[in-house]
This record gives C-alpha cells, sequence and structure tokens, in this order.
C-alpha cells in the first residue's frame, strides 16, 4: 500500500469515526443522521483530494483503472 493510499484510508476512517460518535452523541436523530453524513462527506473529498496530491500520475491512473474494472454498477 503506497503512502497516497494509506493516508486515504486513514483520513477517511478519522471522519467515519468522528460522524459515528457526532451520530450517536446528538440529542435529536435526524440532526445525529445530518451530521454522519457530513462528515462522511466531507472525509471523503477530503481523503480524495490528499490522494491526488500524494500520488504519482501512474498511482492515480491505476486507481481509475481499478475503479473501472471494479465498477458496483
Amino acid at each position: 500500500m503506497s503512502k497516497a493510499h494509506l493516508a486515504r484510508t486513514i483520513v477517511f476512517l478519522i471522519f467515519a469515526v468522528g460522524g459515528l460518535w457526532l451520530f450517536l452523541t446528538a440529542d435529536v436523530w435526524w440532526i445525529g443522521l445530518a451530521l454522519f453524513l457530513c462528515a462522511g462527506l466531507i472525509g471523503g473529498l477530503i481523503s480524495e483530494w490528499l490522494f491526488r496530491w500524494l500520488a504519482t500520475p501512474d498511482e492515480q491512473r491505476l486507481d481509475l483503472e481499478d475503479r473501472v474494472r471494479n465498477s458496483d454498477i
């Protein structure tokens, strides 16, 4: 696992745990859900930006090829 992949995974996990904590500590469930979804969205965006910044062009190409080859659609 490269430095870029590791950074992407760690940042996303930090935001996921933070979103879960926000969900569990919110007084109203729908506010907690909104905070959880916002944390997931922001974490995903920041982790992708960090990956693009740290990855070499070859890593970016391989990542894109892997996503296309293994798409869920």
